[in-house]
């Protein structure tokens, strides 16, 4: 894999935390708080918005009219992932950037369980 970045954010979308490894571009800082704060936004994990995303124009344009709303703060691609309590009460998010989008969120998945956290 290439070097990462992974941001995790609370559930007020503050930065909590930020690791990038060296050689990362310096882009994927924002990429990876973007798609932790776009999972926080709508409640779901951006792979779920990269699904809705190619659903049509509909879903395209609310997508792209959420992103001007929040100035650019959403990326519909996945590695953005919701991260719940034992209970499932989101606690937060993960993004993160660098690798191919399903790598990046194969990365948060296993961080998540690892810290002993649920999806």
């Amino acid at each position: 894999m290439p070097p990462l970045a992974v941001a995790i954010l609370d559930t007020g979308a503050h930065l909590k935390a930020l690791q990038r490894q060296d050689g990362v571009s310096f882009l994927r800082v924002q990429i990876a708080q973007a798609k932790a704060w776009g999972a926080l936004a709508m409640s779901c994990n951006t792979d779920q918005l990269a699904e809705r995303y190619t659903q049509g124009a509909q879903q395209q344009g609310f997508i792209d009219a959420l992103n001007a709303m929040t100035g650019g703060k959403i990326i519909p691609l996945p590695g953005g992932v919701l991260v719940r309590d034992g209970n499932g009460t989101i606690v937060g998010a993960v993004g993160a950037a660098g690798g191919v989008s399903e790598e990046d969120e194969a990365c948060v998945h296993e961080a998540i369980k690892i810290a002993g956290f649920a999806l």
